[in-house]
């Protein structure tokens, strides 16, 4: 049984690295992604060097998404690029979309979301939980709904 269960792991990680490989064109040396990650426009994502993504990663690259050498993405963090326009108030809605940008040395803890529009600064640390919606600076903490800074 246990040899059964070690093949599987070892398919399941053998299928993520083709299955990302394939799908990211734009990255760096040493990415390494999970094989549950759910990659949505992979044409407009953009991996640095040592980016390491975690189970269960949503990644909703309507606009793009960059994420700078060493970003780390714990499990079940999700990253969405585009929401809808509410603004002439009757549906359908039409999508509206921006950037993120995520620099060198970024961590993200488990099940934060971050949307359109967010830069996040080199070496900051986004706590579990949170949701980010405006920019944040290099070497802060943010945690919350909505994300706001705990550090400094």
């Amino acid at each position: 049984m246990h040899t059964i269960i070690w093949l599987y792991e070892r398919l399941s990680w053998l299928w993520g690295r083709i299955r990302f490989g394939t799908l990211v064109k734009e990255r760096g040396i040493g990415c390494v992604c999970h094989w549950s990650v759910q990659i949505k426009y992979p044409e407009n994502i953009l991996l640095g060097d040592g980016v390491t993504i975690g189970t269960g990663v949503v990644l909703g690259a309507h606009s793009s998404i960059t994420l700078r050498d060493n970003v780390r993405l714990s499990h079940d963090v999700m990253i969405e690029t585009a929401g809808l326009e509410f603004s002439n108030r009757t549906p359908p809605y039409g999508h509206i979309s921006k950037p993120v940008l995520l620099e060198k040395g970024v961590w993200v803890g488990a099940r934060a979301i971050i949307l359109g529009g967010v830069t996040i600064g080199e070496n900051a640390v986004v706590a579990a939980g949170s949701i980010v919606t405006k920019p944040v600076p290099a070497g802060a903490v943010v945690a919350g709904i909505p994300a706001q800074q705990i550090n400094g």
